[in-house]
């Protein structure tokens, strides 16, 4: 079956403006319409009800069988969508269906399009609480009703971020789905499918449900979390092994600092806010490249949603009372919704440290895979390899089109690791090269990459960018985006190759 999108929207949403032909959700249904065909093959369907006024009865069946039919909804949030039962029924629907993906799985299949200012609080639970594609700007004060439309340019280059999303989405429509929170994410020997583990610091009780929030949302994106959620750190003199212990296992920490410190395992040991953040620094100290990641929200808020204290707080100055900042440590203080994203993004950032850790063994080979158009920035690429004791190995573009493609086989079959160099090439090379790379065996090799891997050079553009934030995962093990380096240094390659030492 083709992919399939269900737009979900509020026909008040499509009413034509004065003097005008068609509507919102038209005139955007037509242009991503346009935008998946210009993209190519495997073009996403968009199903839609045209009908102009909602069903009166029960839920119509037609409307059900194409929310079962659909891998992604598609909604276009507006005060008119939040007051119509049918719009609301659809996400219930949607939710139902994917309901063992778990509500993390859920939110990650829906998409949301922002025609109209709405508070967080005011969506549905089941919506992402991240912004969605904003199709309006505010005049002066953030306030309902001060929406402007997009200029001509602004609106296209939303619907075209929002089409290269969607698209990509279908490529990977076969990829497994994200375990849903709690579930086994394991192969059966305790190694979780992604295979890295964060370890997630247990906090005081004024952050245990933003603990319990990001808990789920780790897992639901296949990490392993240590501790385990359930699992309380001892009460007793042997709290601090018990962490590192922890944190040995783990490539990261993760800590969320609000006013209190948390109980004292023992006498003369540390709270254990405290106490996790001093062994984590420790960690850091002996593996350079473990980070700690530290929430310390400018603005502490009740279970209400009210904020706990007036005035913003500094994060820097709030580590301080608990422990001393890092030159490594990533310290953040937005809300929730946007600190879950920025933990994802820094994850993603060291996806290589997780990916490469077996790579570089001896006389490790790396396949610097690239046009003949970007020669030289390969040639950089690799002299920054070699550099770091790395062999590169190169295709070639001179010969007998059989003996090319026999050479490129060969060092596919032989090579350790294959890197993707994308700098002038022509987007659509960088996109096709990776489906060769999936199914090791049919290549004669006698085990996995160790990673398989996508360097974008310079010159930076929007396309690079949305192959850089949303890769085909199932294909690709890690992206470094290097577009703003002229050359590739040794230290900009230290992130993937450091921690595979």
């Amino acid at each position: 079956m083709p992919f399939q999108i269900f737009v979900s929207y509020a026909r008040n949403d499509d009413l034509p403006p004065l003097g005008e032909k068609t509507g919102f959700i038209s005139d955007l249904y037509a242009n991503l319409k346009q935008e998946f065909r210009r993209l190519g093959p495997e073009t996403p369907e968009l199903w839609r009800d045209k009908r102009q006024i909602d069903p009166s009865d029960e839920f119509d069946p037609i409307i059900e069988q194409g929310v079962k039919d659909s891998q992604l909804l598609l909604v276009v949030l507006s005060r008119n969508w939040l007051q119509r039962p049918y719009c609301l029924r659809e996400l219930e629907l949607f939710a139902a269906r994917w309901k063992s993906e778990g509500d993390t799985g859920i939110r990650k299949r829906i998409v949301v399009v922002l025609k109209h200012l709405i508070k967080d609080s005011e969506k549905p639970p089941m919506l992402p609480k991240q912004e969605g594609f904003t199709f309006f700007v505010v005049d002066g004060e953030e306030k309902a009703g001060r929406e402007q439309p997009l200029t001509d340019r602004d609106y296209y280059d939303t619907v075209g971020r929002l089409a290269s999303s969607l698209w990509l989405r279908a490529q990977t429509q076969d990829a497994p789905p994200p375990p849903p929170p709690g579930n086994e994410s394991s192969s059966g020997d305790g190694a979780p499918k992604a295979g890295r583990t964060i370890y997630l610091a247990k906090p005081a009780a004024d952050m245990r449900d933003a603990y319990l929030r990001l808990v789920d949302e780790l897992r639901g994106r296949g990490y392993a979390v240590v501790p385990e959620r359930d699992d309380e750190i001892p009460h007793d003199p042997s709290a601090p092994e018990f962490i590192d212990a922890a944190l040995a296992a783990a490539e990261s920490s993760i800590h969320l600092l609000g006013d209190k410190a948390g109980y004292e395992p023992a006498e003369d040991v540390e709270r254990i806010v405290k106490l996790q953040l001093q062994r984590a620094a420790n960690r850091a100290g002996a593996l350079p490249s473990f980070r700690r990641i530290i929430w310390a929200p400018k603005v502490l808020v009740d279970q209400d949603g009210s904020a706990a204290a007036a005035g913003e707080r500094d994060p820097f100055e709030v580590l301080k009372k608990f422990d001393a900042a890092l030159d490594s440590d990533k310290i953040d203080g937005s809300e929730l919704s946007k600190f879950t994203e920025f933990v994802v993004q820094r994850l993603a950032d060291a996806a290589p440290r997780a990916a490469l850790v077996d790579l570089i063994e001896g006389d490790a080979q790396v396949y610097v895979y690239h046009r003949q158009e970007d020669t030289d920035y390969a040639v950089d690429f690799a002299k920054a390899l070699q550099q770091r004791n790395v062999t590169p190995v190169f295709p070639t573009f001179d010969g007998d089109p059989v003996e090319l493609t026999a050479w490129h086989k060969q060092r596919l079959r032989e090579s350790d690791a294959v890197v993707v160099c994308w700098a002038n090439a022509a987007e659509v090379w960088a996109l096709s090269q990776f489906s060769e790379f999936k199914n090791w065996q049919e290549l004669g090799r006698e085990k996995k990459f160790a990673c398989r891997a996508l360097v974008a050079g310079p010159p930076p553009g929007q396309r690079k960018l949305v192959l850089i934030e949303v890769p085909p995962r199932k294909d690709v093990d890690l992206v470094l985006d290097l577009t703003k380096h002229e050359k590739p240094t040794p230290e900009d390659l230290d992130p993937l190759i450091n921690a595979a030492r």
